[in-house]
């Protein structure tokens, strides 16, 4: 399946920003791809699991957390998001590069596609190709209180690009 990653250098410590990632309640402050999270625990640990609220979506689905390696990486993959075409599983990871001015976070969407949402996958990829730098712009923005710091403005940053199937 594709990937596409995006990512954007914010203001502000590593520590900080994998703490506000790792619960996945702030996910709904600055990703399209979540309405909101109904319930889990604060804390991310490898194996929770939270239930919540995709767009678009009547039911609730359940979004794990499925790699955890503190400061530095973070997954979770939502469970098989159920359409007349088939599933749509996406997975979100996080990688943190600090530096001394910050910390560079990438983002990569892979959406795990099944029966005949394969078919689909150029315009699933094009629309995640679509949304995701904006949504890093905005999770810059939120981390860095809103004055946009968080982005350099030379486009780099946010520039996103698609991976090889895998």
């Amino acid at each position: 399946m594709p990937h596409v990653s995006a990512n954007v250098h914010v203001s502000r410590p590593a520590d900080e920003i994998f703490s506000f990632l790792r619960d996945p309640r702030n996910l709904a402050e600055w990703s399209s791809s979540i309405d909101r999270v109904i319930e889990g625990p604060i804390a991310t640990e490898l194996g929770d699991e939270y239930t919540c609220k995709f767009p678009g979506r009547r039911r609730a689905h359940r979004l794990r957390c499925t790699a955890s390696t503190p400061v530095e990486y973070l997954a979770f993959r939502g469970a098989g998001m159920w359409t007349p075409l088939g599933r749509h599983s996406p997975e979100l990871e996080f990688r943190l590069s600090p530096s001394r001015q910050g910390t560079t976070v990438t983002v990569s969407v892979k959406p795990h596609l099944d029966g005949g949402m394969i078919i689909l996958a150029p315009l699933v990829t094009m629309a995640w190709r679509r949304d995701l730098p904006s949504e890093l712009r905005c999770l810059a923005d939120l981390l860095s209180g809103g004055d946009g710091a968080g982005d350099t403005g030379d486009g780099q940053d946010t520039a996103p690009s698609v991976g090889s199937p895998g």
